[in-house]
């Protein structure tokens, strides 16, 4: 089937636009995900923070997970440790998207559809110990937030904004230094190389206005994105200080995370109808830029044996992440028919999030020199608000309720935690959550896909080994 000069224009130029879809999915799974922004990772990683509901700031002297929370805590001058632990992360989420009623008349209703991903594990390797200098110490490793990743049908009532981000990794290497002035002060310091490698599969439409209805399925175009950034230099700072015979006061600071591939991979599955029959990229490369915001971490404690308890304060600052960008490097669309090839030009999608606060409560209680319980609860504001909520990332208020122990044995103690993460449901109807479509400049073609239903929970079970040697 031949096209006119006009349809292919516009039929084929949205295309482009895929990368930009792509990206946006793939931003997800930062979850999906760094363990401590709101938005892509859940707070408390690390087995033994999150029997405490992530409330670590100022507790933790000499454990091997303040290398993430708050490195001036990593005081470890009984020798050197090992930790190794695993998080296995499973996320229940459901989407019931709101009936809608087209121009003519005719209503549209949709069947409710469930994430159908595997639990995803997060693991972590963790050593340090003292320096031989009297009051520094040091701690290396390698750990992954907590997140999940999610798998959508990939002819759902979802498609437009998420089929799946599964098999996508963030990770950091990760060094500090840790020097403590006397029992009242303690400073420490981290850099960190950030690992990342995000693949996202969604749906948009193809529907040009000339013929069938914007979400038919044989106008569907499927992508898949592939970003990739193995040098993302960051780092964090951490301070301690005792208050008083009970009370003890720390803040830190974790660095930004730019995600910067100038070759990301674009695959594009064209449409079954007709008029696509001779389309084409000529290239399937983009460049793609994301960036993780700071993130400020306070926290008071109370100590008295054989009790502890710290209330933690978290701001991250996802107000900057105002949208989504992408910029196809020399893409055009060929085997348009009087025209030749189509220019694809830069991309944007607005995601308007906001910055994100939380309250973490979390304690520990000895019951003897062998065992140690502990618990915790926390309350999260949601990065997105109702008019961009969607699949692709949701982002409501949170609640969180863990719990956890530890076990001593000779050089060895073996960690146990659990937490259950309820997100606020949401019924959105003032979406402004569309198809992408390029050709519908004035938002007259695309329908509006967030309206609906959301569910989401989350479930995390840990088990580590931590090892001491010598003692």
């Amino acid at each position: 089937m031949n096209l006119s000069t006009s349809r292919p224009r516009q039929a084929l130029k949205f295309v482009g636009l895929f990368a930009l879809v792509g990206l946006a999915a793939s931003l997800s799974l930062l979850p999906a995900a760094p363990a401590e922004a709101a938005g892509f990772y859940l707070p408390g990683r690390g087995v033994r923070p999150l029997g405490r509901a992530g409330a670590f700031v100022a507790s933790g002297q000499g454990n091997l997970n303040s290398l993430w929370y708050n490195p001036a805590n990593l005081t470890l001058t009984d020798g050197m440790q090992l930790t190794v632990d695993v998080g296995l992360i499973d996320l229940s989420a459901d989407f019931a998207r709101a009936p809608r009623t087209d121009e003519n008349g005719e209503e549209f209703s949709y069947g409710k559809v469930s994430n159908e991903a595997w639990p995803q594990a997060s693991p972590q390797v963790l050593i340090g110990g003292p320096t031989g200098v009297e009051g520094l110490s040091w701690a290396a490793g390698f750990y992954a937030p907590y997140m999940s990743g999610v798998t959508y049908p990939e002819n759902g009532p979802q498609r437009y904004t998420m089929v799946s981000n599964t098999g996508s990794l963030l990770a950091f290497f990760h060094a500090a230094l840790a020097y403590e002035v006397g029992d009242a002060f303690r400073i420490g310091a981290g850099v960190q190389n950030a690992i990342a490698s995000f693949r996202l599969v969604s749906v948009t439409s193809g529907y040009t206005g000339l013929h069938g209805r914007p979400e038919d399925r044989d106008l569907d175009i499927l992508s898949k994105v592939e970003m990739s950034d193995y040098f993302i230099p960051t780092g964090n700072l951490g301070l301690w200080v005792k208050l008083g015979q009970n009370f003890e006061a720390a803040m830190s600071v974790q660095g930004p995370v730019t995600v910067d591939d100038a070759d990301a991979r674009l695959t594009v599955r064209m449409p079954t109808s007709p008029e696509f029959d001779n389309a084409r990229l000529s290239n399937n490369s983009i460049s793609a830029k994301m960036k993780i915001p700071p993130v400020l971490r306070v926290g008071l404690r109370f100590v008295t044996e054989p009790l502890d308890v710290e209330l933690a304060a978290v701001w991250e600052g996802w107000s900057s992440f105002d949208e989504i960008g992408a910029s196809p490097n020399d893409v055009e669309v060929d085997g348009v028919p009087g025209i030749g090839s189509i220019p694809v030009g830069p991309l944007s999608i607005p995601q308007n999030g906001r910055d994100t606060y939380s309250l973490r409560l979390g304690g520990d209680y000895r019951l003897n020199p062998d065992l140690s319980l502990r618990a915790g609860l926390g309350f999260e504001t949601g990065a997105i608000p109702d008019e961009y909520y969607s699949v692709f990332l949701p982002e409501s208020d949170k609640y969180s309720l863990a719990a956890g122990l530890t076990w001593a044995f000779s050089e060895w103690e073996l960690d146990f935690g659990v937490a259950y993460y309820h997100y606020a449901d949401k019924r959105i109807t003032n979406s402004k959550v569309r198809q992408i479509n390029p050709t519908d400049t004035d938002q007259k073609l695309a329908t509006i896909v967030g309206n609906g239903e959301y569910s989401a929970r989350y479930l995390v079970v840990g088990l580590g080994v931590n090892y001491a040697f010598g003692q």
